[in-house]
């Protein structure tokens, strides 16, 4: 590996962060992400490309005794392995989502370091395993991430999160049907955001963002709508404990076409294919950390590790169900610059 994949505790992940502070008003917003200013350096060797995804994954399940599976949902547009891994035998279904944009660059990692944990001997990763199947794909657009651009790269060049009404991409048809067979019903997606917002009313830097609609919520089931909420208010709540993070709602857009959205509206499929008429996920968010170039990157990956292993956590515990989400509508929003689309 370019860098030492770390399997951390949950204990271990949360240590170095320090705390978390609030604010109120509504911005607007121009969301989108990651977006680097002139001045920012991004070396490309400190984070994980395709090559090292596929050696990773292959070092976790060889030393795993078992307990993970690699497999492959099919082929990219350029002939990369769409790979995913299995961990867990328990009756909930957990999808575990990184890198959909290709040139979001440590939600790979992260994810990564959350396999390896659920792999190893720790109580917390045995019931985890015990009460969860967790799928987990650490780079869902490989041509994309290997030309570290937004997008996909071929046949088309378009947005892999914009492309679950036409699944125009070989790569949205091969995940589609991988959650057709699998049918989560949690779903967690993993971005980074735009350029260095501020929490509104602050001078505090907005490094994580939660994202617990990308549709209507008069879309959404009840079930879903509350789910989402106490999916969001579970990660919220272990980033206040061990902070620094600065939490902030992400904009409220609009987008049925995303996969997330797709998830738990369904009524869509592939050319030849079915499509869902019920959704089986109850619950699906993402996540949106600080972006890339500022020469933090393992701060970086726990915002993503930690409110990552809440959820898992929760959902194994059966807490998840009964979370307080009084809170929700008091996360304050955050004012940032343009930088594109989400």
């Amino acid at each position: 590996m370019k860098r030492a994949f770390v399997a951390a505790s949950v204990v271990g992940l949360i240590a170095s962060l320090g705390t978390t502070s609030t604010a109120t008003a509504d911005p607007p917003h121009n969301p989108g992400g990651p977006c680097l200013q002139p001045d920012q350096n991004v070396s490309l060797s400190s984070v994980a490309g395709y090559g090292d995804v596929v050696q990773a994954l292959d070092r976790i399940e060889r030393t795993s005794g078992g307990l993970v599976e690699v497999s492959s949902a099919g082929m990219s547009g350029e002939g990369r392995e769409l790979l995913y891994a299995t961990v867990g035998e328990g009756p909930t279904t957990f999808w575990l989502q990184a890198r959909i944009h290709g040139n979001e660059l440590h939600s790979t990692e992260a994810v990564l370091q959350i396999l390896d944990h659920l792999a190893s001997g720790d109580p917390n990763a045995r019931l985890i395993r015990e009460q969860l199947t967790v799928v987990v794909i650490p780079m869902y657009n490989p041509d994309g991430a290997e030309a570290n651009i937004r997008q996909s790269t071929t046949p088309t060049s378009i947005d892999l999160n914009r492309d679950w009404e036409n699944f125009a991409q070989p790569e949205s048809v091969a995940f589609w049907k991988l959650w057709r067979d699998v049918a989560p019903e949690l779903a967690l997606d993993l971005h980074h955001m735009g350029e260095a917002p501020v929490v509104n009313g602050t001078d505090d830097l907005n490094q994580f963002q939660i994202g617990a609609r990308s549709i209507d919520p008069s879309r959404m089931t009840a079930e879903q709508w509350i789910t989402n909420r106490q999916m969001a208010m579970v990660s919220v709540d272990a980033l206040d404990r061990y902070g620094l993070a600065n939490v902030a709602h992400y904009p409220l857009i609009d987008i049925t076409n995303a996969a997330l959205s797709r998830m738990l509206m369904s009524g869509t499929a592939p050319a030849g294919e079915q499509p869902v008429l019920q959704s089986p996920t109850k619950g699906a968010i993402f996540y949106e950390v600080r972006s890339v170039g500022q020469k933090s990157n393992g701060q970086l990956e726990r915002l993503f590790t930690i409110p990552t292993m809440a959820v898992l956590t929760a959902a194994a515990d059966g807490s998840l169900a009964s979370h307080d989400i009084s809170g929700y509508p008091d996360i304050p929003f955050a004012t940032q610059g343009p930088c594109g689309e989400v």
